[in-house]
């Protein structure tokens, strides 16, 4: 790995207006991905996820969603800073996304090799017949069988698994350097997971590719990750590489959504869930956001905020004013 990181996120904060008033959907989120490592950011619906991931994209939608503090470098250059033109031009090329549902992400009146080739066309300005031969060859090397004749085809003529290949076929055209992935198995069987997630470490492997990955899933995130961060109601509360989070989670979220993981051995057991919900994101709770549903909160965690520290290492670090004790229970 490179000695400066590939993507840095420093102290991001977004917020959203609404009828009832301004969501801050995230708050001061750091992180970084190093160049050819996996990072998956994970956590419950609502904890900031893809807020993070659309603003690094800059697709927060117009008048509604706004940075409101913090940097994105993307080898050293503030996204944050770029006009919609310049984004437009990095989008594709030097970053790129897929989203979780392919089906509202392909149009569904254009065949598959019109979609692909016009990236090729946009960013590389090649000719209408060499962009749709590298697009077949896209979906060869993203394992679609038959590419030539599933090119000619539309979305609804592919299965669920094959438009989530076709929509990392068009994500990975120019080779991009980080790849931004929200939950792209989440609607796909576990046999097609499998299979699309192999897929993604294999073209990572051959692009030296970086690969920021949204997940609530902590299966993906044990076959994916080589570091994680752990996300609660917008803030990030634990980070740390990955066999660290699975053998020593230090943040009492984190461990709730191991026991809440189901195994081999919990077979005919009832699984252990987090007790409560997340905030109303209008009214967060003074003090440590998770302290309404944590069995380990004091006074202090109602009335202080915890901020995120390093914890032996610079890549170990949690937001919690009692994670000495959480290593003691474990």
């Amino acid at each position: 790995m490179g000695s400066s990181p590939l993507l840095q996120v420093k102290e991001l904060s977004v917020h959203f207006r609404t009828d009832r008033g301004i969501v801050r959907a995230v708050e001061r989120a750091s992180f970084d991905v190093q160049r050819g490592e996996t990072v998956c950011i994970v956590g419950e619906s609502g904890s900031g996820k893809s807020v993070t991931s659309l603003s690094i994209m800059g697709l927060l939608p117009k008048g509604i969603g706004e940075i409101k503090e913090g940097e994105i470098l993307l080898n050293g250059e503030n996204l944050v800073q770029k006009t919609n033109k310049e984004m437009r031009r990095l989008r594709g090329n030097d970053i790129s996304m897929i989203f979780q549902e392919p089906m509202t992400s392909l149009n569904p009146v254009y065949t598959i090799g019109d979609q692909i080739a016009e990236s090729f066309r946009y960013h590389q300005g090649i000719g209408k017949r060499a962009a749709l031969e590298r697009a077949i060859e896209s979906l060869r090397r993203v394992g679609i069988p038959l590419p030539e004749e599933r090119a000619f085809q539309y979305p609804h003529q592919l299965s669920g698994g094959m438009r989530q290949r076709v929509m990392i076929a068009m994500a990975l055209t120019c080779n991009p350097e980080l790849l931004i992935a929200d939950e792209p198995t989440t609607a796909l069987d576990v046999t097609i997971q499998a299979q699309v997630l192999e897929m993604m470490k294999e073209l990572k492997e051959a692009f030296n590719m970086s690969i920021l990955f949204i997940t609530h899933d902590l299966g993906v995130v044990a076959d994916m990750a080589d570091r994680v961060v752990v996300m609660y109601a917008g803030i990030v509360v634990e980070e740390a590489r990955v066999e660290e989070i699975f053998q020593r989670p230090l943040h009492p979220y984190t461990l709730g959504l191991l026991e809440a993981m189901p195994s081999l051995n919990s077979r005919g057991k009832r699984l252990r869930t987090i007790q409560g919900t997340l905030p109303n994101p209008l009214q967060k709770p003074n003090g440590c956001r998770f302290h309404p549903r944590c069995p380990f909160a004091t006074d202090k965690c109602r009335l202080e905020e915890p901020s995120l520290e390093n914890v032996g290492s610079d890549e170990r670090k949690v937001a919690c004013w009692h994670y000495d004790q959480l290593e003691e229970v474990i």
